[in-house]
């Protein structure tokens, strides 16, 4: 084809034809150029189709990341109103009779109280698109919004669970080790090593002091900002299920 054009060129050339000759040389440049839009044209639809399919790949998998977290984040709340109940309970009993407290399993109370808060959601592909940079992927704009708020919120309700585990392990398990035992109120966790205590303490001096009520008052407001932060967590994994849902 070039060879083609190249004679015609010559020819118009050996006849002084030069007005047709630069007419013809101004049109093989538009000629050119439309081929250069043109393939520039391609190259960007095959790049947006080839980006197209992987945003609708990578909204799929997050539409079923969260469906787990959906999930994963009941259960939690669950279990925060598990570990409410029973520091509230306790904190009932407070200056009670030591009838009113040999009605209570004050063991397993002690137990499904200071139980674990760690959460770990399925949050593999939305670090990834944080890693990669892979975020301007997603051309909705609503989703975008959701996903930044996401992991501000993931990072406080984790500062919330954080601070409730380390009141509990480093301050109030402290306070208890020479009060209560352990040994009793594990047998609820079902841990091989636990059993009938023949050292364990009478429980009914701790009822009667004010440090032990501040204790619970304390993890109770640490497990009560937890759970609002948990409650704000569960409403946001729907609208983001919501968000990507019918990309199949």
């Amino acid at each position: 084809m070039i060879k083609f054009f190249r004679k015609i060129r010559q020819k118009l050339l050996e006849q002084n034809r030069v007005s047709k000759y630069l007419l013809y040389a101004f049109g093989e440049i538009v000629l050119v150029v439309i081929g250069i839009l043109i393939a520039l044209q391609v190259n960007n639809w095959n790049e947006q189709r080839i980006s197209s399919k992987e945003e609708k790949k990578i909204i799929q998998k997050l539409h079923s990341d969260f469906l787990t977290n959906k999930e994963i984040i009941e259960k939690s709340i669950q279990s925060l109103l598990l570990h409410k109940d029973a520091n509230t309970r306790l904190m009932s009993l407070i200056g009670a009779s030591k009838e009113e407290l040999s009605k209570h399993n004050l063991d397993s109370l002690f137990s499904s109280g200071t139980g674990a808060n760690d959460v770990s959601f399925a949050d593999n592909t939305f670090k990834n698109l944080l890693q990669t940079d892979k975020l301007g992927l997603l051309q909705n704009d609503d989703l975008l919004e959701l996903l930044y708020k996401w992991k501000e919120l993931s990072d406080i309700r984790l500062s919330r669970e954080q601070k409730l585990d380390n009141w509990i392990n480093n301050f109030y398990l402290p306070y208890m080790m020479p009060k209560i035992s352990f040994k009793e109120m594990d047998t609820y966790s079902h841990l091989s090593w636990t059993g009938k205590s023949v050292v364990k303490p009478d429980y009914y001096p701790l009822f009667q002091e004010v440090e032990f009520e501040n204790y619970l008052d304390n993890i109770l407001w640490f497990n009560q900002k937890l759970h609002e932060r948990s409650l704000e967590t569960q409403t946001l994994i729907e609208k983001i299920i919501k968000a990507t849902s019918n990309y199949d």
